[in-house]
């Protein structure tokens, strides 16, 4: 054989045992490239699947009580409110605190509220803490009216978006340390979770 045939036979060699290292590297690193599971992903999932069991029995009251007529004058807008509002209490007689935020969901809330809070400045918090006083202060019940007699404070846009999404019919609300879950039209308290705010 000759000497250009056994260095062919090199290369051919050396070729061959990079691609088996490379091929085994990849083999054994192939479980780790794997993204981790996020855990808080099936509970989130859980939390999407009672609202949209809220969202179908809503709709169902909806249809009942009909649309509004966006040319209808606000005595009339405040009267369909408070039929639906009815309505709705109606149909979740058994309706109780964690029917939607359940424990698992509300310990991963309120561990991310107050993650938020503490990576504020001093100056935020001091401006939040003078704003303590025009929070509502009262204590939600599931399937009872948000009193009017208190203020919708601005909820805080830079926790807004760490929350689960919600359909444009419902909304968050701080009640003192309480997170409450309103339907905005009826002005429903549809649940709440105790110990979610830093206060």
């Amino acid at each position: 054989m000759s000497f250009g045939a056994l260095q062919n036979r090199g290369r051919i060699g050396v070729v061959a045992g990079i691609v088996l290292v490379a091929l085994a590297a990849a083999c054994k690193g192939e479980p780790d490239s794997k993204p981790a599971a996020d855990p808080t992903a099936p509970v989130f999932e859980d939390f999407a699947k009672r609202v949209e069991a809220y969202m179908k029995l809503r709709e169902q009251v909806e249809d009942s009580v009909g649309d509004l007529d966006p040319t209808k004058s606000q005595a009339e807008i405040t009267t369909r409110a408070t039929t639906l509002a009815a309505g709705l209490i109606k149909a979740r007689p058994d309706a109780k605190p964690g029917d939607i935020f359940t424990t698992e969901v509300a310990t991963i809330i309120a561990t991310l509220i107050k993650q938020e809070y503490s990576r504020r400045p001093d100056t935020v918090t001091e401006t939040r803490e003078d704003a303590q006083d025009e929070l509502p202060d009262f204590v939600p019940k599931v399937n009872s009216l948000y009193p009017t007699t208190y203020p919708l404070a601005t909820f805080p846009p830079t926790l807004l978006p760490l929350l689960p999404p919600l359909p444009d019919k419902l909304e968050y609300r701080i009640v003192q340390h309480y997170l409450v879950l309103r339907d905005i039209e009826s002005n429903v308290i549809i649940d709440f979770m105790p110990n979610a705010v830093p206060v």
